[in-house]
């Protein structure tokens, strides 16, 4: 009879490794259908979700189009036994300083999100729920001298999650801006 505990190894060598997010698609707490909840534990099966994100009719993602090598997202487990919960967290740069970028940044004010990540391997996970969402911090700096980033920092980060972010089933589809896509190295 199994154990508990599940094998884990490593990805076998040779296979894609690459670290790094390549595209954010966000959804805005309110963007969310009332009274639903997106992604539930219930609905996570081996680490992945095939539930569609309840979205209120009309409602298009984001396109957070970020420095190249900058982007980050982390799913942690901490606490005690008998108290663990997960933390969900996404990080990324924005070149640049406008006030285009300003007013997009303004729409973080008070609202919490739910952003899809995209794996350099094509892979997409879940970081944030509408039920929890990741509570978003941005701050531009100007830079001093010409060397210096001139950009936005974008961090958001959900606590006392009861799962790690889900992996998305490859047949969701997400309603996005098409024309905002920037070309990736996988099809999606």
């Amino acid at each position: 009879m199994a154990g508990v505990f599940k094998n884990l190894g490593y990805v076998a060598r040779g296979a894609s490794n690459l670290g790094g997010i390549s595209r954010m698609v966000g959804f805005a707490e309110s963007d969310f259908e009332g009274g639903t909840g997106w992604p539930l534990r219930k609905d996570i099966v081996a680490g992945e979700t095939s539930v569609v994100p309840p979205l209120k009719d009309g409602v298009v993602g984001a396109e957070f189009t970020f420095d190249h090598g900058s982007c980050r997202a982390k799913s942690g487990k901490k606490g005690k036994l008998g108290y663990q919960n997960h933390d969900h967290e996404v990080e990324a740069k924005f070149a640049g300083v406008s006030k285009g970028q300003a007013a997009a940044v303004d729409a973080f004010f008070n609202e919490g999100g739910v952003i899809v990540c995209y794996y350099k391997d094509g892979s997409r996970r879940v970081y944030g729920a509408s039920w929890n969402p990741l509570v978003i911090e941005e701050s531009d700096d100007s830079g001093a001298k010409g060397g210096d980033a001139n950009s936005i920092t974008f961090k958001a980060k959900a606590e006392d999650l009861d799962f790690h972010a889900p992996f998305l089933a490859p047949a969701v589809v997400l309603p996005t801006d098409a024309t905002a896509v920037k070309a990736m190295p996988f099809e999606v």
